[in-house]
């Protein structure tokens, strides 16, 4: 968390500086857990101020932000980070403040404030050349986007595999953007159960986890992503997500099945992560049953 949606929800926030000249950048001093930048702060604020915005993308759970000069804002959010336009004044945990303007002179114009906000400390701020972003964030090292890819394509990364196919689809050089929750809740849409090996997955399976994972994504982003008990994700205005009241498995352990109306939510823990889904659409086989048992 933030995923996909939540991420490509920064993204569209954001979008609308394009063209803006970075009048100031700032970095902070906080007395909380640093986060890692690239180059060291005071260099990445010299480097910024004055830059202007030529394009705003997403790679994965990666946004990136296109300066003039031919190098890349790439801002990843990990597990508590966003990006906000505008906040409110008594924003806490802020890690990188951008001034932006459309006039040449700062002073004169109207100003708007992008910061990244990341409350655990677990993100990451680089400045970078496009080269190396391409190196970095290419088709060499980073799978691809989850909302593009095929079900032929996913079947042929993984079908080998004997990881279970939930740990598997967050594999972020397999195919970039799912995390925790888009996965959980896509193999439930698709009645796959989330331990199921990739190698033992059907053609009509590949089929239905892919076409359940764009749908769900879909979703999510028409909703402007998912935000949680703990409050860590809004949206750049600073207004909560739609899609948690959407989840049929995610956090909803020990309630009725939305989709079946019989089997009542299990959590399990996959890669040491929480796991949710429903025993009665999401069977395994018998043989499996009893091994894992």
């Amino acid at each position: 968390m933030p995923e996909l949606p939540e991420v490509e929800t920064m993204r569209r926030g954001v979008a609308r500086l394009r063209g803006a000249r970075i009048c100031s950048a700032e970095v902070p001093v906080l007395n909380v857990e640093p986060i890692e930048y690239l180059p060291a702060p005071g260099e990445l604020c010299r480097r910024l101020a004055g830059r202007r915005v030529e394009g705003v993308d997403r790679v994965g759970k990666r946004l990136l932000i296109r300066l003039d000069g031919e190098e890349v804002l790439v801002i990843e959010p990990r597990m508590t980070g966003r990006v906000m336009v505008d906040p409110p004044d008594n924003l806490s945990h802020v890690r990188l403040k951008l001034r932006l303007c459309w006039e040449e002179n700062c002073e004169t114009g109207r100003q708007h404030l992008l910061v990244f906000r990341d409350t655990r400390g677990l993100g990451v701020v680089r400045l970078i050349s496009e080269d190396d972003c391409r190196r970095e964030l290419g088709p060499e090292k980073i799978g691809p986007d989850a909302l593009a890819i095929t079900w032929s394509e996913l079947r042929n990364r993984l079908r080998k595999r004997r990881s279970p196919i939930k740990v598997a689809l967050m594999d972020q050089s397999v195919m970039a953007g799912v995390g925790n929750i888009y996965a959980s809740e896509a193999l439930h849409r698709a009645r796959v159960h989330p331990q199921l090996p990739c190698c033992l997955l059907s053609s009509s399976q590949w089929r239905a986890v892919t076409e359940s994972l764009h749908q769900v994504l879909r979703e999510a982003i028409t909703l402007q992503g998912s935000t949680l008990g703990d409050g860590a994700y809004a949206t750049p205005e600073n207004t909560p997500g739609g899609y948690q009241n959407e989840h049929r498995v995610y956090q909803r352990e020990g309630e009725k099945c939305r989709q079946c109306g019989k089997g009542i939510i299990r959590r399990i823990v996959l890669a040491q992560r929480s796991t949710f889904f429903c025993p009665v659409c999401q069977r395994l086989p018998l043989r499996l049953r009893r091994r894992l048992a």
